[in-house]
């Protein structure tokens, strides 16, 4: 079995496909060779899986939030955070799996018509777009914050902040909420956590001034894959100060800083 082929990257709400896989049952977990849907990654779970219906010859069914899964060898499957083996593993086929509403028997090799709900995505990827600029707003803001010269940088050449102390990201409708921790380890690094901890309101007026400048310029926002398979890395890019930055990200976005229209952050 080869692994899913996503089009979620290109933009895509609809799609037909075969069926490669049916698990009927409450409920049913139904895998196609191609699919247009977003699935919630295993691995950092940051934006929900996206949701929609199924259609074929005499049924339909709400689908989501899909999850990631793999396939073994013997062809059993296993979903989200029961996959025991890394992604691109030897003869496991990695996979989209859509949740179906109710059970239903799908056979292999039949035809369905996938659909996403496209407004349920757009709000996730204004969240997740607004997400990746307040992201490289508050590494900028808190450059002087760094008593040492870090090597790990952002796709600006700052100081990476974000990737060195975020435990936990979650993309919501029109927004996203992050966790970051300053321990030991950042504050060897060079970080000054007394200042930073100290000065949180007059760091959150600069950030939302950043954000105020990059949201005027109006930059175009793409994606980018590296292949259809979903195990492939993929790629958001946006024109920031006359040049396009690029970050690895999985998940889905808008087309351009005026589509996000105000982003502030809170700390």
């Amino acid at each position: 079995m080869e692994h899913s082929r996503a089009s979620f990257v290109l933009g895509h709400h609809q799609e037909q496909a075969k069926v490669v896989y049916c698990q009927a049952g409450e409920p049913t977990l139904l895998v196609t060779e191609l699919s247009p849907f977003h699935p919630q990654s295993h691995l950092w779970p940051d934006q929900p899986g996206d949701i929609g219906t199924v259609c074929w010859h005499g049924g339909e069914a709400d689908v989501g939030p899909c999850r990631m899964g793999a396939i073994s060898p013997e062809g059993e499957l296993f979903v989200d955070t029961e996959i025991p083996v890394k992604r691109g593993a030897e003869g496991w086929a990695f996979v989209v799996v859509h949740p179906l509403a109710g059970r239903h028997e799908l056979a292999v090799g039949s035809t369905v018509e996938l659909k996403v709900d496209a407004k349920a995505r757009h709000a996730l990827s204004l969240g997740h777009s607004a997400c990746h600029l307040a992201a490289l707003a508050l590494n900028r803001v808190l450059t002087p914050y760094w008593r040492k010269e870090v090597s790990e940088r952002d796709a600006l050449g700052q100081p990476d902040f974000d990737r060195l102390a975020i435990q936990t990201s979650r993309v919501e409708p029109c927004g996203s909420r992050e966790q970051y921790r300053i321990g030991k380890s950042l504050r060897k690094k060079g970080v000054n956590s007394e200042a930073l901890l100290a000065e949180l309101a007059q760091i959150e007026g600069l950030i939302n001034d950043q954000l105020v400048q990059w949201l005027a310029t109006g930059g175009d926002i793409r994606r980018s894959r590296a292949g259809e398979a979903i195990i492939e890395s993929r790629y958001w890019h946006c024109v920031l100060e006359g040049a396009e930055v690029t970050i690895p990200c999985g998940g889905t976005h808008v087309g351009s800083l005026a589509e996000l229209g105000r982003v502030s952050v809170q700390l």
